[in-house]
């Protein structure tokens, strides 16, 4: 593992298993790169050769947030070539995760994407889960492109408060 661009994939793969589940790219590139592992250049090289290899997938929502997870060759090559990453760096990661626990929960938990409605305008597609359960789920016709990214912008902040309204409202 002698390649720079193998330890990036490395860090990638572990950032992903340890965090459990999908993670967005935003957060493996800020530890990548706020910690001085890469530049954006080898960044980008990590991500493509890591997708390449068959060691993540990734899943692009409108609006342009992309989520990676490890795949199982992914988790295979983690696991042979696991001791080659330092320990400093594995407990770098872990503390990094740590910091972020909230936001990985958030972004799993509350889910917004949006798409062109055959009648016209647009469909903002919002979602609340709690582990796997669904506990709001809601559809909503908007005129136009930017108001549907306006609406799962303001989502992400407000969805527990438009939970709680309609909880009370409603029961």
């Amino acid at each position: 593992m002698e390649s720079p661009l193998a330890v990036y994939q490395l860090i990638i793969l572990y950032l992903l298993t340890r965090g459990g589940g999908e993670i967005a790219m935003p957060h493996i590139s800020n530890f990548l790169i706020e910690n001085g592992y890469v530049n954006f250049e080898s960044l980008v090289g990590a991500y493509e050769e890591a997708e390449n290899n068959g060691f993540v997938s990734s899943r692009t929502l409108p609006g342009d947030k992309t989520f990676l997870s490890v795949t199982d060759e992914g988790r295979q090559t983690l696991k042979f070539f696991e001791s080659q990453l330092s320990p400093a760096i594995q407990q770098q990661a872990d503390a990094y995760l740590r910091s972020i626990g909230r936001e990985l929960v958030d972004d799993r938990s509350i889910i917004s994407e949006y798409y062109k409605a055959s009648y016209g305008g647009y469909i903002a597609h919002m979602v609340v889960k709690e582990d796997k359960a669904i506990l709001l789920e809601v559809n909503l016709n908007v005129p136009t492109e930017d108001a549907a990214k306006q609406v799962l912008r303001n989502w992400r902040e407000k969805s527990g408060d438009v939970y709680q309204s309609l909880i009370q409202q409603l029961f």
